[in-house]
């Protein structure tokens, strides 16, 4: 078995088995249809399930579209975000315990780091820097998701989408901060994508030349 498909297998078990704990914690504390309805509400939960998908059939051998470089790129991105915001802003305001911290660590650092080398072990050069607003497309649509779903209910997922706690001022800083976050980490991916395809290129080339010359 290839180190990527082993790769791909940890991180997809990581992933589901993270995401199914905390399905049964969420259902558990609030019954099925308010759990789950908050279960996807956070953007954690969505880019796990969205990794654990890809993951997924990168381990089965199966090819699909899903785990072509533009949505490789797209969940890389989410997760890395995810655990950056997620250490900044919220990991000081949350001491989980039990199942809760099993949950926390799975979903925002374990998954995030297999994921991370499950990218680099795959082929790099084809990501263009025209595919960067295809990392912000999900966060953008989940912001404005979450924040109808909040009008509507008054529930939020994270404190700092609250206007009612934040201000519209605060509010709209807030959100043009997770997109600055997403768009900094979106650019550093395709820099290093660009990267090791240039090197294993010119390592490609160090070889051939070598091989002609005897």
């Amino acid at each position: 078995m290839t180190q990527t498909r082993t790769l791909a297998m940890a991180g997809a078990l990581a992933g589901w088995i993270g995401l199914g704990i905390q399905l049964v914690l969420f259902v558990g504390r609030s019954g099925p249809v308010v759990g789950v309805w908050h279960y996807l509400g956070f953007f954690t939960t969505l880019s796990n399930i969205a990794i654990a998908i890809i993951a997924t059939l990168i381990a089965t051998g199966r090819r699909h579209w899903l785990t072509g470089p533009r949505p490789r790129m797209m969940g890389l991105v989410a997760v890395l975000a995810v655990a950056l915001v997620y250490s900044i802003l919220l990991r000081s305001l949350w001491d989980p315990h039990g199942w809760d911290k099993v949950t926390n660590v799975l979903l925002h650092d374990v998954t995030s780091l297999l994921f991370l080398l499950l990218w680099l072990s795959m082929p790099h050069g084809g990501l263009r820097w025209s595919d960067l607003p295809w990392a912000l497309a999900l966060p953008a649509v989940f912001l404005a998701v979450a924040l109808l779903r909040g009008a509507f209910d008054g529930w939020y997922p994270y404190y700092f989408l609250d206007p009612a706690t934040q201000g519209v001022g605060q509010l709209a800083a807030n959100l043009a901060g997770v997109m600055v976050v997403f768009t900094i980490v979106a650019g550093c991916v395709i820099a290093v994508d660009q990267r090791l395809a240039k090197r294993r290129h010119q390592s490609g080339e160090g070889g051939r030349s070598s091989n002609h010359s005897r």
